[in-house]
């Protein structure tokens, strides 16, 4: 059915099956001028069929910069190649994109080989130097340094836009255990933040910060300064009736 009615691409799956590998080859190049999205697609079935020198070579060929190739890369050299193969395409995927998930899946290809410590001050310095602080405050609370987070803070750029993320309530929550005082700073600041976008349901979030924040002044004993700052919050915005009423909803 494939060769009486099947589709080119479908055609070439079944090559790659039978093993004939150079009339696949041709007729992937072919198909990859108009869809060079199915590049790892034939990449992996030639692997699955054996063929992983053909393989490795399309994908190169198509372009080891472009995203999809370089996790796909990153796959094959954790499976079939060495040990600094395996860490420098991780590398490429987790600088291209800095996730969290993509720096463990750098630590696991990088303690194989007993190299994790140097790998790592290498990723974080190239981030610092990229500016890439969000980045940077993500990892550092995923090991669990909220001291270092904390230092990050302040190096975030904190103007709006399309992919713009505060970082504070991640941050204030992770340090509410070991630095209470910073987590009170931090939550003051999100209330602010909220009050200025003048709606209801702003004004409900900042009272849920504020209520965050008294409990921790309450357990480290500044109930004296939480309740100065309450009030001067309060003076500062005499006519917002919405906003007075959410703080007297949550007791405060």
């Amino acid at each position: 059915m494939i060769r009486d009615l099947g589709t080119p691409e479908q055609w070439t799956y079944l090559l790659i099956r039978e093993g004939k590998m150079d009339e696949a080859m041709k007729m992937i190049k072919k198909l990859l001028v108009n869809a060079p999205g199915l590049v790892t697609n034939f990449a992996d079935a030639l692997v699955a069929a054996g063929a992983k020198k053909e393989a490795l070579a399309l994908v190169l060929e198509q372009g080891r910069d472009h995203w999809m190739n370089k996790d796909w890369l990153a796959r094959y050299y954790r499976k079939h190649g060495s040990p600094q193969e395996a860490i420098e395409a991780q590398r490429k995927v987790f600088l291209d994109s800095p996730t969290v998930e993509s720096y463990k899946a750098l630590g696991e290809v990088s303690r194989k080989s007993r190299r994790w410590e140097a790998v790592r001050a290498d990723v974080l310095a190239e981030l610092e130097s990229e500016r890439e602080f969000g980045a940077l405050i993500d990892i550092a609370l995923h090991e669990k340094d909220v001291a270092r987070a904390l230092e990050l803070l302040p190096h975030v750029d904190t103007r709006p836009g399309w992919d713009y993320h505060d970082y504070r309530w991640n941050v204030a929550r992770a340090a509410e255990k070991d630095h209470p005082q910073a987590a009170i700073a931090l939550y003051q600041e999100l209330a602010e933040r909220d009050i200025g976008h003048r709606s209801r349901d702003s004004y409900r979030y900042a009272a849920e910060h504020l209520q965050r924040a008294k409990k921790l002044a309450e357990r480290v004993g500044a109930q004296k300064e939480w309740e100065t700052h309450l009030a001067a919050l309060r003076a500062r915005y005499p006519t917002l009736r919405a906003l007075h009423d959410e703080l007297l909803k949550a007791r405060l």
